[in-house]
């Protein structure tokens, strides 16, 4: 990954999420695997599981078993092309609102907005905003 992608996902992520996670997925770009025991030493930050749950909530973060297998500590990986498809957002939003209207662009918004949300969860919210707005 070259240095100006690292500077983009970097921005992106705190444009999004904020300076906390933004400097937990770069270091997590600059180190590749980590666990979160190594990744609190080394970015000195109190927030960083919450981080990594904003991360993994968005799909930009995934985590298996380490190098030692099942037993040993879990190990954070990003996914800098997730991060990347962020700058499509404004597409994905106009292609639903093109095609299935208001209620497709709701959802749509919602679900970039918060992350991965149950389908009941996302109908309700969106209902809500619905009626919300109607004069």
């Amino acid at each position: 990954m070259t240095a100006q992608e690292v500077r983009l996902c970097g921005l992106l992520l705190q444009e999004h999420f904020g300076d906390v996670v933004e400097k937990v997925g770069t270091h997590l770009i600059r180190s590749g695997v980590l666990s979160l025991r190594a990744l609190a030493h080394e970015t000195k930050l109190a927030l960083d599981l919450k981080s990594l749950c904003v991360l993994v909530q968005h799909g930009m973060c995934t985590f298996g078993a380490g190098r030692r297998g099942p037993a040993g500590p879990v190990e954070y990986r990003i996914n800098c092309e997730h991060i990347l498809h962020m700058l499509r957002y404004p597409r994905y939003i106009y292609t639903a609102k093109s095609l299935y209207g208001d209620t497709g662009e709701l959802i749509v918004e919602e679900i970039l907005q918060r992350g991965q949300m149950t389908m009941s969860t996302t109908v309700k919210t969106v209902a809500d905003r619905l009626t919300h707005n109607m004069p």
